[in-house]
């Protein structure tokens, strides 16, 4: 079965525009006729090699997907099959995705990336909360949109404690550069791997580049197993210096213990950011002889009611 501009799917999809395409399938911007509304669908190619496999690996991922109902996670509304090829139909997010702003950005400002982090954080909180590990953090999968709202996406390579066994044992699962040092030496993946990989996206969002690069994703894979992670600049606050590099600690028990310690620590320190941004501005307004806001502080005028009589007023 094609799939071509225009396909009605399950009576009620329109297939708009293909978005993707690649081994495991394609994805397309869809609409849903009955409830007025874009979405996205994802299937697998019917001529996928292994697709039984594949198929497999698309249940798994409407199974990890269908009870995260988080802001920040990319809502599930579907999944069926017909003819052999899985649909999942998905929230459509025409956001661009993080990888964008790093390659249009460069390094951020820590005030910038920091509430993407967090947002991040709450959501793997929830999905591990739900036994489900993302196994595939990077910043391709970090939806940010115009305001600032942030929407993970693909639980495709996702492992969830309650499923059977999909991948081979020993078998790696992610992307090498951000890949957990467990995961590349093909070990099972925990909340702790994706709050690794947060890590590295962390790192690569205050530095500009990211903590390892080599010849082939297996050099890379084996630096995040064996390198120890380059110290982040001097110019990035110290300790949000500190806490992004226990994320990157070797050992799982050495990262922070959730994704919720995550969030609220870097929430502090944003706060803390935020506060010395506020108070060099107003030292900035003083010493450059700009006049300052004045704060006017006005004394109420109390208005004593005297009774006539003891003032000598005429009796009537």
């Amino acid at each position: 079965m094609k799939l071509i501009e225009g396909q009605l799917i399950h009576r009620r999809y329109r297939l708009d525009s293909r978005l993707a395409q690649g081994g495991m399938g394609e994805v397309w911007k869809g609409y849903d006729i009955q409830l007025g509304r874009p979405v996205a669908i994802k299937a697998l190619r019917s001529d996928a090699t292994n697709a039984e496999a594949k198929l497999r690996r698309l249940r798994a991922e409407a199974h990890n997907s269908a009870n995260l109902a988080h802001p920040n996670i990319a809502a599930l509304f579907e999944y069926y099959e017909h003819d052999g090829i899985g649909f999942l139909i998905m929230e459509y997010v025409p956001s661009k995705s993080l990888a964008d702003l790093f390659h249009d950005k460069g390094a951020m400002d820590p005030t910038e990336l920091l509430p993407i982090l967090i947002q991040t954080a709450r959501g793997l909180f929830i999905a591990h909360s739900h036994g489900v590990i993302h196994r595939d953090v990077k910043p391709a999968n970090i939806m940010v949109s115009d305001t600032g709202e942030v929407k993970i996406t693909d639980f495709g390579v996702s492992y969830s404690t309650g499923q059977g066994q999909i991948t081979q044992d020993g078998m790696v699962v992610g992307t090498a550069q951000y890949i957990s040092p467990e995961q590349a030496q093909g070990k099972q993946a925990t909340p702790q791997s994706d709050i690794y990989s947060l890590g590295v996206v962390a790192y690569e969002g205050l530095s500009g580049h990211r903590p390892f690069t080599g010849a082939t994703p297996v050099d890379i894979a084996a630096a995040h197993v064996n390198n120890p992670v380059p110290p982040l600049p001097d110019s990035v606050d110290v300790q949000l210096r500190e806490f992004i590099m226990s994320m990157l600690a070797k050992d799982p028990l050495d990262r922070p213990k959730d994704a919720l310690v995550v969030s609220r620590t870097l929430a502090r320190i944003e706060r803390r950011l935020l506060d010395q941004q506020t108070e060099m501005a107003d030292q900035t307004m003083v010493t450059s002889g700009m006049r300052v806001p004045r704060r006017v502080m006005s004394t109420p005028r109390i208005v004593l009611e005297t009774p006539v009589s003891r003032l000598g007023g005429n009796k009537q």
